[in-house]
Order: structure tokens, then sequence, then C-alpha cells
């Protein structure tokens, strides 16, 4: 299990992948959004401001919250994007 770092810091939407299966933050973190929240997650442009937390009762789990558009979306974390 891969455990993120940076949580309860300012990020940005940096750009999302496989309609919207996949987010990437602006710190190149990489995130898999569930299933029930892939709608919201279509809705965020990219720019926004998002706030990284964990879910307590999840190890593996976090919530993106979108400041801008004042949503929230549960996440895996997945790892970094790798310098090819």
């Amino acid at each position: 299990m891969v455990l993120y770092t940076r949580i309860r810091e300012e990020h940005w939407l940096r750009d999302k992948h496989d309609d919207c299966i996949v987010v990437i933050l602006e710190d190149e973190s990489m995130w898999e959004v569930r299933p029930a929240d892939r709608p919201t997650t279509a809705r965020w442009l990219r720019g926004s401001t998002i706030m990284v937390s964990q879910i307590q009762k999840e190890a593996d789990a976090y919530l993106l919250t979108n400041r801008t558009e004042g949503e929230a979306a549960r996440a895996n974390y997945i790892g970094q994007i790798r310098a090819a």
C-alpha cells in the first residue's frame, strides 16, 4: 500500500484521464476516483483548488475536496507519474 504524504495541503487539478477514472494533481500524484464519484469529477475544471484528506476508516482511501466547485470525491492514491 502506497500512502500519500501531502494531505491537508492546497493542490490544483492538472488533468483527468480515462473518462475521469484517474485524476492528476499538480504534484504529479495520480488518483483513481471511485465509480460513484466519477460523474462529480467529470465536472471539475483544470486549475481547480483541491484539498486531499485521508478517510479515517480506510487507510488507503482519500477524499479529494474541490474547493473551487464545492464538491468532493473519494479516491485511492495510485502513485506518482514516472518521468520517461
